[in-house]
């Protein structure tokens, strides 16, 4: 073997591992057919690999099923732990999901994509996409739309307009940019029916609107959550997080539940 092949030999078995753990983003448990598929890899070189990423721990199995093993998670940890907004963010989390009892995500973009690095609570239904470490499409959720929304055109990542989950999602770049505006006129956006029927979110950016990378959100069953009551106390506590991420006094840490502007009831908002 000459010294470039040897040299693209890593290459490549780094490039089919990727591949192979880049399927399980959003799914819990694969079967090695399922794997083999999504990751474009032959089935006898994905057992392969899956079998030595099971003696490593990065990868578990459960019968005919892989998932994610525990190192991943260990690794992840360390990822998440190093993160600012989320260290500051989750006692006002905390605090959020105490006074509501509802579902609250810490969100923030990558790429085309939000993706959930905190949650404090439990249901709605428990569904993957709101799982921590589940991506969705940004343009499909309210926590994506937020921080959409404090970007100039030229600044968004390239996102393409997919089909939404639902018949409620935005379904052109017209419909987007209407939702977009509503976001920057109310200060909070809202997803009624779009990721789930039946669970509404709302979200506020954390932040200054044209530098904001994360979002904060609530979700629950849409004949409780009511943005014309939950949208100041959102905006407030986004606030509050950003003032203690930048070192100061964690806002004026009220807790009073403002009535806002942002869509005036979850009938109005069925198309965010």
């Amino acid at each position: 073997m000459t010294s470039s092949r040897a040299e693209q030999a890593p290459a490549a078995m780094i490039d089919r591992v990727s591949s192979l753990l880049g399927v399980f983003d959003g799914s819990r448990r694969l079967t090695l057919a399922q794997i083999s598929r999504r990751s474009s890899l032959p089935r006898s070189s994905a057992h392969r690999i899956l079998q030595r990423l099971v003696e490593l721990g990065w990868v578990e199995r459960h019968g005919y099923e892989y998932g994610l093993g525990l190192r991943i998670f260990e690794l992840g940890s360390l990822v998440v732990r190093g993160d600012g907004i989320r260290r500051v963010a989750v006692p006002f989390m905390q605090e959020l999901h105490l006074r509501t009892g509802l579902l609250i995500h810490l969100s923030v973009l990558r790429e085309a994509d939000i993706l959930h690095i905190e949650r404090i609570g439990g249901r709605p239904d428990d569904r993957e996409c709101w799982q921590v470490g589940a991506r969705q499409p940004a343009q499909h959720t309210a926590a994506g739309r937020s921080l959409l929304a404090g970007l100039a055109p030229v600044d968004r990542p390239d996102t393409e307009l997919a089909a939404p989950p639902t018949a409620y999602g935005p379904r052109s770049l017209a419909e987007l940019e209407r939702e977009l505006d509503k976001i920057r006129d109310y200060g909070v956006a809202v997803d009624a029916h779009g990721t789930v029927p039946g669970f509404a979110s709302i979200a506020a950016a954390i932040g200054p609107t044209d530098r904001a990378t994360a979002a904060l959100s609530i979700t629950g069953p849409i004949s409780v959550l009511k943005p014309e009551r939950l949208g100041g106390s959102l905006r407030g506590t986004a606030a509050d997080i950003w003032a203690a991420a930048v070192g100061g006094r964690g806002g004026s840490r009220s807790r009073t539940v403002l009535r806002v502007g942002a869509p005036r009831s979850a009938d109005a908002s069925q198309r965010g």
